[in-house]
């Protein structure tokens, strides 16, 4: 089972039936929208082959019912855009500083096929193994911008916290970050049914594709610039002490315990 991140496209049909008790909502000016994503990441859309949203091969989303304007937050903090690639994130700063989630959402996945390297920008997608390889700087940028614009609402450390609260279970993490409909337990895939906006849950942005498999967005929840290495005991025994040992120097007198 493969999972990848492809090049974000919009829903021009569906893939299943839509919920009972939802109406479907169709894509808005689609084409439009999956031009400027194209050019955003550099690519080329030939290669991409996707016409539907999917969760895991990097359909882009919107917000759940009506789309409603996004609300205007107070000032985002100042975020350095730091990159050891030579990435710009100025664009994904401005869209979010704006308030524009969607657009926002758009450019991170843009940026993640950027960041895995030029074998994924020439495919269209990003191979779950790539996100070993990506500098902890870079996915911290794109991370503080979301955490900065959202009050610490959005972005992977956002996520990954919901996804330690509820035990690493990706059908509870998918309900609590509220990808799901509670009401027929179905997966949100439409443009439609995602929320662009504070309004939604914690860690409901930005989008990673996960329908056919989590092993992308796992592994970007356990990337060290999320996943920080706990201090051995050992290490912080030794280094909390004044440069004292209980253990003898080799070549000095023993210790008086041992006299």
């Amino acid at each position: 089972m493969a999972s990848q991140l492809a090049m974000p496209s919009v829903a021009c049909r569906p893939q299943v039936a839509a919920a009972p008790s939802r109406a479907r909502h169709a894509p808005v000016n689609c084409v439009a929208r999956r031009a400027a994503v194209v050019a955003r990441a550099g690519l080329d859309e030939s290669k991409l082959g996707l016409t539907s949203v999917n969760l895991e091969r990097g359909g882009k989303s919107a917000p759940a019912g009506t789309s409603s304007a996004p609300k205007k937050a107070e000032k985002p903090k100042e975020v350095e855009l730091k990159s050891e690639l030579g990435i710009d994130y100025s664009a994904l700063k401005k869209a979010l500083d704006e308030g524009r989630f969607q657009d926002a959402d758009d450019e991170t996945r843009s940026l993640l096929i950027r960041q895995a390297g030029a074998e994924a920008v020439a495919r269209g997608w990003v191979y779950f193994t790539e996100v070993r390889n990506i500098p902890a700087a870079d996915l911290q940028t794109v991370d503080n911008l979301w955490r900065a614009a959202s009050n610490n609402k959005f972005g992977y450390t956002a996520q990954r916290e919901v996804w330690i609260q509820n035990r690493r279970q990706w059908p509870r993490f998918f309900k609590a970050i509220d990808w799901v409909f509670v009401e027929n337990n179905h997966y949100r895939k439409w443009p439609g049914e995602f929320i662009y906006s504070t309004d939604a849950k914690k860690g409901h942005l930005p989008l990673t594709n996960a329908l056919r498999g989590t092993q992308l967005f796992q592994e970007i929840m356990e990337h060290p610039a999320f996943n920080k290495p706990k201090a051995s005991l050992g290490s912080s025994s030794s280094s909390s002490s004044s440069g004292s040992s209980s253990a003898p120097k080799a070549g000095g007198e023993k210790p008086a315990w041992l006299k």
